[in-house]
């Protein structure tokens, strides 16, 4: 009943943010042949800087791979961010209230308050390893399809990678839940949350950093000191959450 009840809370943000994501990834995949076409016409040009040459260079053979060119404009740049944005909208709408209407029912219901807020945010952290995972097998299924290969293995990691980050965002979320009793504000408030990670965090050891899998892509590592941190944010915010409400005076 309990996940029922939590399922039916969230699964239209849930697959509205699949169908977004799954678009946008099948998108990315399309475009990559005009793209590789575009940057093999493209030479180098001529500049003082041999630094910048070289950089530049890299950059158009980083672009000329389908493994390249969905890591650079996917993976490390737009995925992230969306995912950011739909792991906020998981979280956010406090766990004891319908629809944020004030309702308090769920204090009607036979499990205790720590039970039930648990079972709210482990659904919506399946929903979430779910977006995570799917889009990333986007790119295995329809590499073929444009004349390339990406490694399961490699989508997998870039999909794990950003789903522990994001997990960070979902649990400030359900955090801001229980604080507040409507879907946008604790939504606003882990986006700005987020936006403050961004500009703050030095970007060598930056969060969007560790979810866009980039020591992956380069040393074939994940960026273990990051992700554990997001990790353990996470159950912290969760813990934190099932406190408040086990104490909370209705």
């Amino acid at each position: 009943m309990l996940w029922h009840k939590a399922w039916v809370d969230t699964r239209w943000r849930f697959l509205l943010g699949l169908t977004v994501l799954l678009v946008l990834a099948c998108g990315s995949s399309f475009t990559f042949p005009r793209a590789r076409d575009f940057f093999a016409s493209m030479q180098l040009p001529v500049v003082a800087d041999e630094e910048a040459a070289a950089a530049f260079r890299d950059q158009l053979e980083l672009m000329r791979s389908f493994r390249g060119y969905v890591w650079s404009q996917w993976f490390s740049q737009s995925f992230p961010v969306l995912l950011t944005l739909v792991a906020a909208l998981l979280g956010s709408g406090s766990p004891l209230v319908k629809g944020g209407s004030g309702a308090l029912f769920s204090l009607a219901l036979p499990v205790s308050r720590s039970r039930w807020i648990g079972t709210r945010a482990g659904t919506a952290l399946a929903e979430l390893f779910v977006l995570a995972l799917a889009p990333s097998v986007v790119f295995v299924v329809l590499a073929p399809v444009v004349g390339a290969q990406f490694a399961a293995t490699e989508a997998i990691a870039y999909g794990l990678s950003a789903f522990v980050g994001g997990s960070l965002f979902l649990g400030l979320a359900v955090f801001l839940s229980t604080l507040l009793n409507d879907v946008w504000r604790p939504f606003l408030l882990t986006c700005a949350g987020a936006v403050a990670i961004g500009v703050f965090v030095p970007y060598d050891h930056g969060l969007f950093r560790a979810m866009g899998g980039s020591s992956y892509f380069f040393s074939g590592t994940l960026a273990w000191p990051e992700l554990l941190v997001s990790a353990a944010g996470a159950a912290g915010l969760v813990w934190a959450a099932a406190a408040r409400i086990v104490r909370r005076d209705f």
